[in-house]
């Protein structure tokens, strides 16, 4: 059956599922259950597939953790060759608070059951918007309340985080002047958002960083400052370690049973969500296809064949969290929406692989910009639309209606002539018609004054949609408000 999770709308709600109370049961669960060798990936038994990915990566990431860190010394555990391995992952772009909640949960639940946080930055994935979206407002009147998006670089097209520099357009630094060209949009919020000094950290990189490098320090930056030390490594550098050219080797040697597994899982979790998309949540393999990308010297991806050279691949969505949760790590920490494909990897897991799929967590939550709101509600919107369909449709039901005549509107409704006696039913339509309009002739001082009320609250909700909405980017909250909320989730 297909699993609901259901976004946390109230400010400061968390969906945590399971509960953080069982994971570490859950870990250690996992833990056993791929401890195994009867299950052969790449050519190895999966007990040694995963000492050898688990090697390489923490070595790989543990390299950059010292170097981005200037010999800074490692967190207690991080060097234990027996610590579970949690981990987590995200595009590298400035996501929203409720997507960064996973970094600091991460952190907390390796502190209380003595693991390495290890965060998977997907930088195989593509950039998609060279956009951030700001709430503007003129002045307290609704009507003034709108999305307005601004640039920090020019848009040429979809290309992978790995390979998308910083661009110019006509000499004009774009992205270096970001900041400075988003005050106007934020001036009167009442408060100094995170990105002065976050588009400080971003712009100061390496001049030939690219775009998810610049922001992936600068939110390392900031988790650090707060108390928040995971160890990272991008997509692009897991894949060429020699576990996952094994991992990837075996399903191109094995396509034809993979794609079978692949595409039936999709199309059972399409069913089971009754989902007409064909590529939701993602396409079906194509015969011959395989399910990798391939990285090419423009920055673009092709997909992989069986013939692809195992050294150009990149996972996509699906089998990257396939390598992860039963080549590499011990639990998972997943938003909404990799929780709801991952049902998909338990399906291919299952059924591939022939093992029980290790339990992960899904986490998100919900936190408002400190921006002021109107006071009113989706309730109040829907009883503003009731009193006006009542006042055009159902007069009889308004206070003050004039009492004769809902009475004579009672009786007439209690008293409904048959269907099959059409000359009684015509007659009494005209009966009730007439009476219906001398109620509405009773009410109508009070229409306009409904429906200009509807305006108002209307108006007012759909200002709160948007200042209210969830998935701003980081930057653009105070650090008195985000730090703490975010904080809390390191000593769970």
């Amino acid at each position: 059956m297909a699993h609901q999770y259901r976004v946390p709308t109230a400010y400061g709600a968390v969906l945590a599922e399971p509960a953080f109370d069982a994971i570490p049961a859950l870990v250690e669960a996992n833990r056993k259950l791929l401890d195994r060798d009867d299950v052969i990936i790449g050519g190895l038994p999966l007990r040694e597939l995963r000492a050898l990915a688990r090697r390489e990566v923490l070595e790989l990431a543990q390299s950059r953790d010292r170097e981005g860190a200037c010999d800074r010394s490692l967190p207690h555990g991080r060097g234990s060759d027996n610590a579970p391995l949690l981990l987590a992952g995200h595009q590298p772009e400035l996501s929203h608070s409720g997507v960064w909640v996973k970094n600091f949960a991460l952190n907390g639940l390796a502190k209380k059951i003595g693991g390495i946080p290890l965060h998977l930055v997907v930088d195989n994935d593509t950039l998609k918007s060279t956009s951030l979206r700001f709430p503007v407002f003129t002045d307290r009147d609704p009507a003034s309340v709108r999305l307005e998006s601004l640039a920090f670089d020019t848009f040429s097209g979809e290309i992978s985080y790995e390979d998308r520099g910083v661009e110019d357009a006509e000499h004009v630094c774009v992205f270096d002047s970001f900041a400075d060209r988003a005050q106007a949009l934020w001036s009167n919020w009442g408060y100094e958002p995170l990105l002065w000094r976050a588009w400080h950290e971003a712009v100061h990189q390496d001049l030939d960083s690219r775009i998810g490098e610049r922001f992936t320090a600068t939110r390392q930056h900031f988790e650090r400052e707060w108390g928040c030390d995971n160890l990272e490594l991008p997509v692009s550098r897991l894949s060429q370690t020699s576990a996952f050219a094994r991992f990837a080797q075996h399903i191109l040697n094995d396509l034809p049973r993979f794609r079978l597994a692949y595409n039936t899982a999709i199309r059972t979790y399409r069913d089971a969500n009754s989902i007409r998309s064909a590529n939701h949540p993602a396409p079906d393999l194509a015969e011959g296809e395989a399910p990798f990308w391939v990285r090419t010297g423009e920055g673009k991806r092709q997909r992989a064949t069986a013939s692809s050279d195992v050294t150009k691949l990149r996972p996509r969505a699906l089998t990257l969290t396939l390598f992860a949760r039963v080549c590499l790590g011990d639990f998972f920490i997943h938003g909404i929406g990799g929780g709801k494909y991952d049902e998909v990897t338990d399906t291919i897991i299952r059924d591939y692989f022939g093992i029980t799929p290790p339990a992960y967590q899904v986490l998100s939550a919900t936190l408002h910009l400190p921006l002021p709101a109107f006071p009113s509600t989706a309730n109040d919107l829907t009883r503003a639309d009731r009193r006006v369909r009542d006042l055009r449709w159902n007069p009889q039901a308004i206070p003050g209606a004039d009492t004769e005549l809902v009475r004579e509107h009672s009786a007439l409704t209690a008293n409904e002539p048959p269907r099959g006696d059409h000359a009684a039913r015509r007659e009494w339509f005209r009966k009730l018609h007439r009476v219906k309009e001398r109620l509405r002739t009773g009410v109508a001082k009070g229409v306009s004054e409904a429906e200009e009320e509807l305006r108002r609250v209307r108006s007012e909700v759909d200002a709160n949609a948007i200042l209210r909405r969830r998935d701003y980017p980081w930057v653009l909250y105070p650090e008195e408000t985000l730090r703490p909320f975010l904080q809390r989730f390191l000593t769970l």
